[in-house]
């Protein structure tokens, strides 16, 4: 395994970049829109593989998995979450576990999602070894989350990349808001 030596400054620097030209509103991810049937996505993803037994995220939950979809550069595992309630597409998760890209590739991906998603509305360090940048749409909320730690405490090193895109009806609340200390 590749030890990158990065440290939480540094992926704090590199989701500080400019911003560009950018998106007015999500609705999805490539050929995926909110709303659609498991059977939809099913037909919209043919490279995806069927995750058994499917994963359980409490009031989500996802059947297929689409591995290697670049974004900005970098290769992720692709997993559209099904809203359980009535088995609608709701979220999808972009995640990236070790090795992490090097410093370079992890600033070409920011520069791009920049580029596309514009300024974040907020950014912040959510607790030791989370740095989160939230972008906020009128149909989607988009979440970056860079996480530095792993099971067995070690520190300094990015150890996953979670990009979730969220239909603005299902998106979580901001992991900024709930750290912040109450007046």
């Amino acid at each position: 395994m590749r030890r990158l030596g990065l440290a939480l400054p540094l992926a704090w620097n590199l989701l500080s970049s400019p911003a560009f030209a950018a998106e007015s509103d999500i609705r999805g991810w490539d050929g995926l829109t909110w709303g659609m049937t498991a059977q939809q996505v099913e037909s919209a993803l043919p490279r995806a593989v069927p995750l058994s037994p499917p994963w359980d995220f409490g009031p989500l939950y996802a059947e297929r998995m689409v591995r290697d979809v670049v974004v900005g550069g970098i290769a992720f595992d692709l997993v559209p979450e099904l809203a359980r309630k009535d088995g609608r597409l709701v979220q999808i998760l972009f995640e990236r576990r070790s090795p992490i890209p090097g410093p370079d590739e992890l600033q070409s991906f920011v520069n791009d999602l920049h580029a596309r998603l514009g300024p974040p509305a907020e950014s912040c360090v959510v607790q030791s070894g989370l740095v989160t940048r939230l972008w906020r749409f009128p149909s989607a909320q988009v979440a970056l989350t860079m996480v530095d730690f792993s099971a067995d405490g070690s520190r300094g090193r990015l150890q996953r990349l979670l990009l979730r895109y969220t239909a603005a009806g299902h998106a979580p609340a901001s992991p900024c808001e709930r750290n912040k200390p109450r007046s």
